[in-house]
């Protein structure tokens, strides 16, 4: 540079090149990514949770019956938490806090264990009373026949629902690390801002 010509001026944020992933291969920035995930995962939590059946809609006191509003008045606490956490990592990713955008993720991991464990009891208890409500007509070989039938069935169940689960919170730990490394911070969004159809394309 030459002496008393002006510095070079600084690249305004907004038209340096990103430097953080992109989600879905192009789709958004991971920031905006779970904004949408938790509104969304919200939406549909309280929709379950205010459902008027839920509360209605066992109302025999079988044996069956009892076993099932037990277990989801469990599921229903666990359901409470999980809508918490997610108002936590919403908040977390509009104010790129690392740590409220982490915790969401482990809980994620540990609502998932936890949901797995408890429907697992549930349908043991279930197939127990299936046994015992049962007469003889109903053989030991049709009650491992059913159990045998259930067991893979629910192992199914929860093989996708953890593959579902890793895809949903994928977002949430890619916008953890880009928040820890100085990536993502309210001064370097309008670097890493991105998204398909909500912001215009940089030139």
């Amino acid at each position: 540079m030459e002496k008393g010509s002006p510095p070079p001026a600084e690249v305004p944020m907004h038209e340096q090149e990103k430097q953080g992933g992109k989600c879905c291969g192009g789709c958004c920035d991971y920031r905006r990514a779970v904004i949408v995930l938790c509104i969304i995962s919200l939406v549909f939590s309280i929709i379950s949770i205010v459902n008027p059946s839920l509360s209605s809609a066992y109302d025999s006191q079988s044996e069956l019956e009892q076993i099932i509003k037990d277990h989801s008045t469990n599921l229903l606490i666990i359901g409470i938490v999980h809508i918490l956490m997610t108002v936590v990592a919403l908040v977390g990713a509009v104010i790129f806090n690392f740590y409220m955008v982490a915790m969401y993720v482990f809980w994620s991991v540990l609502n998932l264990i936890i949901t797995i464990v408890l429907q697992q009891q549930m349908v043991s208890e279930l197939l127990d009373a299936i046994g015992k409500e049962t007469d003889d007509a109903w053989s030991a070989i049709n009650q491992d026949n059913l159990e045998s039938s259930t067991n893979t069935y629910m192992i199914q169940s929860y093989a996708i629902t953890t593959i579902l689960t890793l895809l949903w919170i994928y977002p949430s730990i890619f916008l953890a690390v880009e928040i820890k490394k100085g990536i993502m911070t309210k001064e370097t969004y309008p670097r890493e801002e991105m998204s398909c159809c909500c912001v215009s394309k940089r030139g």
